[in-house]
């Protein structure tokens, strides 16, 4: 098959994958940082480092257990009595929910 071949395959099998974003998943650090802003609280603190989105909250008794921040789109996240750390790699539905948890406890509180 000729270079030309692979390239006319290539174009008639092209495909539109966009709707794919709702999923998560190749945002750059300044997207995710914009999509965090407009999810979180005042109490919850974010900053961009290499590998995504720094997130911290500094909050006792939070509902949350080890497995929530040791899933894809989550990096180096820490637990304890005194709050949560994790950097935010994607923002897909598991992240989403993640926030939305902490903060429908923040407004609880």
């Amino acid at each position: 098959m000729s270079g030309r071949g692979l390239d006319h395959l290539l174009e008639q099998n092209e495909t539109n994958l966009g709707f794919l974003s709702a999923y998560g998943g190749g945002e750059s650090s300044e997207e995710l940082l914009a999509l965090i802003q407009e999810a979180i609280t005042d109490e919850m603190k974010i900053k961009v480092n290499t590998e995504g989105v720094s997130f911290n909250l500094k909050a006792k008794n939070l509902p949350l257990v080890p497995s929530d921040i040791n899933r894809r789109g989550f990096l180096n996240g820490k637990l304890n009595s005194n709050g949560v750390t994790v950097t935010i790699t994607d923002f897909g539905p598991e992240q989403r929910r993640f926030i939305e948890r902490l903060v429908e406890f923040i407004r609880s509180e």
